[in-house]
């Protein structure tokens, strides 16, 4: 243990984690991991589910509240609006760990369902929705930094946990809401189902292990006090976090990093496009396949499934396709002789997600027609899904390994932008779509994509001056630095007290024999 200065002026017994230390959660055993990592994944996934499951009971709403179709299309964009108030939730896991988020949150998600679930006003609905989706936004959030807790050094671990359940939550979330509607019950139902999903998930927040660190030697220096160890202290007890930190670091600083770093700017535009499009599919399928290629209203929500299918390719075969794009040679783009350092090299991955996008949202648009077998616009979901999710992986990832210790505000800041856009799309799109057809329609984003695609290529280009440049790389870089060096002490001191402790045995032991 090491000595410190504490605030009542007397030296305390630092208590951090060992080497090997079984209660960190890096040295977790790996069914624990796995076990802590699925119950994450599958509150993320319920989490997201309940925003898309709405949607096919827009019909039934309209007509039994009669409200007109952009009305009702809120409920929708309401849910995901929500979800950008999870930087404002999510520091209270930084000061009282991971798991307390989720007791607080998840009950009251079910509490905010329920009002939305049986309402006969329909403002009563649009209003809980909201409340729904900022509830939610603790398991769609507060779940990366848990993860991040278990996998530290493993970001694409992190990337493929964070990004799957809740990228594929929606899909299915649409295709139960297809069948739930099609029944003829009423039109809440599609929200009933999601009140029955998540109170049956609830049981799950009890069986979460805590991950955050710093609360776990909190409780540990808690525990040894009570033991009689009277100077047992953590590092937050000892220097515990002020107001003005929570309002700097968790509110001010991802605003300030959005404004001032290209780097969150450049992936925030990308993740938060394809994130919106994953929204104005809810409300464009319906009309390509039931309107304009009469499929049957139950089975609308299967088209959804190639989606997935997409993001499970891309899942399954990530870090054998991260090693063939990183050989991939961009002649005109790097220059010739140039290395790549690994941030840049494995995100070359990323060309074929960018690249992806407006060739899936051109072949759904000139595929949609009555003209054509409804077989070849649902084929293009596959691209589609392979490249959503490898954006949002190769990205974030991208990210988290630059600002380090700062990618928690970075995660924040794209957080709350992707989810103001997405918002948008649901209640655009078919004032959209009256004007410009389906055709046409996915064509302007097919072509707003398209030019994004310089994005990704100055990154791999000029990445290496971008980060140098970077205000906050470069402060993440100098703190690890201090903070390696102070653990390096700490362990110098820790051997060097052994070693004068066991010489101490050794004395004691010679004058006993004397």
């Amino acid at each position: 243990m090491d000595k410190s200065d504490g605030a009542s002026n007397h030296h305390s017994d630092l208590v951090t984690f060992g080497v090997n230390d079984p209660e960190d959660p890096v040295n977790w055993s790996s069914v624990k991991k796995l076990f802590n990592t699925s119950i994450l994944c599958v509150l993320a996934f319920t989490s997201v589910f309940g925003s898309s499951s709405y949607a096919p009971g827009q019909g039934q709403i309209m007509k039994q509240y009669h409200v007109s179709v952009d009305v009702a299309s809120l409920g929708l964009s309401f849910y995901v609006l929500g979800f950008a108030m999870g930087p404002l939730i999510c520091p209270l896991s930084e000061f009282r760990g991971r798991k307390l988020p989720y007791m607080i949150s998840w009950p009251l998600m079910i509490a905010s369902i329920a009002p939305s679930a049986f309402a006969k006003n329909v403002v009563v609905i649009l209003l809980f929705r909201f409340f729904t989706g900022c509830c939610a936004a603790c398991a769609l959030n507060n779940g990366s930094g848990a993860i991040s807790d278990v996998y530290h050094n493993n970001p694409p671990a992190q990337g493929k946990g964070v990004s799957f359940c809740p990228l594929s939550g929606p899909c299915f979330g649409s295709l139960v809401g297809f069948f739930v509607a099609a029944s003829g019950w009423h039109g809440l139902w599609v929200v009933r189902v999601h009140l029955i999903l998540s109170a049956a998930c609830w049981p799950l927040v009890f069986m979460l292990k805590e991950t955050h660190g710093p609360t776990l030697l909190r409780r540990r220096a808690r525990a040894l006090r009570a033991q009689g160890h009277a100077n047992a202290y953590s590092h937050e007890e000892i220097e515990p976090s002020k107001p003005r930190d929570i309002i700097q670091n968790h509110l001010l600083r991802p605003a300030k990093m959005f404004i001032h770093e290209p780097i969150c700017q450049g992936a925030g535009i990308w993740i938060s496009l394809a994130y919106g499009i994953v929204y104005f599919f809810f409300e464009v399928y319906p009309v390509i396949f039931i309107t304009q290629h009469n499929i049957p209203f139950r089975l609308c929500g299967l088209m959804f499934l190639p989606i997935v299918a997409g993001m499970f390719v891309l899942i399954a075969g990530y870090q054998p396709l991260t090693r063939l794009f990183a050989r991939l040679p961009l002649p005109g783009i790097v220059p010739q002789g140039k290395v790549l350092a690994p941030l840049e090299s494995d995100l070359k991955l990323v060309i074929s997600a960018c690249v992806g996008v407006p060739i899936s949202l051109f072949w759904l648009g000139w595929t949609s027609g009555r003209e054509t077998h409804w077989i070849a616009p649902a084929l293009a979901g596959v691209v589609f899904g392979y490249s959503m999710v490898a954006i949002f992986i190769c990205f974030i990832g991208y990210m988290t390994r630059i600002y380090k210790i700062y990618s928690a505000s970075s995660s924040a800041a794209n957080t709350c932008i992707r989810s103001i856009v997405a918002a948008g799309f649901p209640v655009a799109t078919h004032r959209l779509l009256d004007a410009m057809g389906t055709k046409w329609g996915l064509s302007l984003f097919g072509f707003l994509s398209f030019g994004m695609l310089p994005i990704p290529l100055i990154f791999i280009r000029y990445g290496d001056e971008l980060r140098a440049r970077s205000r906050y790389a470069r402060e993440a870089d100098v703190l690890i630095a201090r903070l390696s060096a102070r653990q390096d002490e700490e362990k110098t001191n820790v051997e060097h007290l052994d070693s004068l402790s066991s010489k101490g045995q050794e004395q004691k032991q010679e004058t006993s024999s004397v």
